[in-house]
């Protein structure tokens, strides 16, 4: 078994091997699971910006020519989540320029030994380069970028109904390929779908949370800006500015015209506000 290891931010050093990939963030004495080093870099600047606004503030750039990763507006960012009400955070950045740009915030913010560390983790499994002209293949094992990444690849190269492996099978001693399409999730124990695609899945699956967990997902209206910019959850007449609603339990209204890329990233955050794994849940057919 592979053992974890730990990064102190504090260190003068901090390397990295290119196939070590983040597990959790530790400040003072608080651990935080993470699923990769955007998210990462996301829950740290956050809890630096409750600790040091003002520097947080100085960082920030009006100037979209410039190369920083504080702005107060998102033109030209690539993967922007919002920190604060008018500041944003550029998460495509490599592990290595995260590392910087984390310890600059405690460099500016005048902090000599910073409580920060990093608990890092080597996978079993690395993904595999695809050869150029076989078919994307869909793992839930994947980063989000790599899956974002697959999911375009599909969209815009492969036929309509291409081939998608999910490594759920594989826990059942098997690999079974699925038509892109033909999808279900299992929820609670109980078996939803198959749903003739995403869209479908995706509105069913929020109905489900809804109901199964009207806290959580009540707490997330107006709150959940993707990689569209755009808000994907909305309560009572708000919905009006959504270009294809749909009305979930507790008055609250979906937007659904996202692509499929899109729809995965929409699932895997509120399946996380719901305390739920996107790989525990997602199956395939």
């Amino acid at each position: 078994m592979p053992t974890n290891r730990i990064l102190d931010l504090a260190a003068k050093s901090l390397e990295i091997n290119d196939n070590e990939m983040p597990a959790a963030l530790i400040y003072f004495q608080e651990r935080v699971p993470v699923t990769d080093w955007q998210e990462l870099f996301f829950i740290a600047v956050k809890c630096l910006y409750a600790e040091f606004p003002d520097t947080i503030n100085s960082l920030c750039s009006t100037d979209p020519t410039r190369n920083l990763f504080l702005r107060t507006n998102t033109i030209d960012m690539v993967s922007p989540k919002r920190i604060a009400p008018i500041i944003y955070l550029e998460t495509n950045r490599t592990p290595q320029q995260i590392l910087k740009a984390i310890k600059l915030i405690f460099s500016r913010a005048d902090v000599r030994n910073p409580r920060m560390r990093i608990e890092l983790y080597e996978p079993l499994y690395q993904p595999s380069k695809r050869p150029r002209n076989q078919k994307p293949v869909l793992h839930l094992n994947q980063t989000i970028e790599e899956m974002l990444a697959t999911l375009d690849a599909m969209e815009t190269h492969t036929q309509k109904k291409s081939s998608v492996i999910l490594p759920h099978a594989s826990n059942h001693g098997r690999r079974e390929p699925q038509v892109f399409g033909n999808l279900f999730f299992v929820l609670e124990g109980e078996r939803y779908g198959p749903f003739a695609n995403e869209k479908n899945r995706y509105v069913a699956l929020m109905e489900c949370l809804a109901e199964l967990y009207p806290y959580q997902i009540l707490k997330e209206a107006g709150r959940h800006i993707n990689s569209e910019h755009r808000l994907t959850l909305m309560k009572g007449s708000s919905y009006l500015y959504f270009r294809e609603p749909v009305e979930l339990p507790n008055n609250l209204f979906l937007d659904k015209d996202f692509p499929d890329r899109v729809l995965v990233e929409n699932e895997r955050y509120y399946l996380a506000r719901c305390g739920l794994y996107f790989e525990s849940v997602m199956l395939n057919a």
